[in-house]
């Protein structure tokens, strides 16, 4: 039967994958962006941004059916994995809201550098990728280390 905790599980996940998903499109702009002249770049800024406001709103969604599992199952606010996860969550929190913002407010500026820009978003991508990666595997393996 349907229950509550399926429910929360199955948006959970979801929202796992919106989270985690919509950057490797990113990659894919990105790369695009590489290639592209300054009067083609702005569609693919405009992608970037979406993606990442995708991103940044299906996180909202992961911590509130995230806490709710956590209530539901009876996880204790102390258990090891969620410990971890919650410190991964607030050192990505502080990642995205710097990393990304800076860099896209130089384009159309005296400071923009087209291959250092692209670079940036690149990197930056990769290193919120993995802090999401270490976040999902804190959930999925919960590993128990004290």
């Amino acid at each position: 039967m349907f229950s509550i905790y399926t429910l929360l599980l199955y948006i959970h996940i979801l929202s796992a994958i919106l989270s985690i998903g919509p950057l490797f499109v990113v990659l894919t702009i990105v790369k695009k962006m590489r290639i592209t002249s300054m009067d083609d770049m702005p569609p693919y800024i405009e992608a970037f941004k979406g993606a990442i406001t995708l991103v940044k709103h299906s996180g909202h969604v992961l911590v509130a059916s995230g806490i709710l599992l956590m209530w539901h199952a009876g996880y204790h606010w102390n258990t090891s994995w969620i410990v971890l996860t919650f410190l991964v969550m607030f050192a990505s929190i502080v990642f995205l809201a710097r990393a990304f913002k800076p860099t896209l407010r130089t384009f159309n500026t005296p400071a923009f550098n087209h291959l250092q820009f692209v670079s940036l978003l690149h990197r930056k991508t990769w290193m919120y990728i993995v802090l999401l990666l270490i976040m999902l595997w804190l959930m999925v393996a919960k590993p128990v280390l004290w």
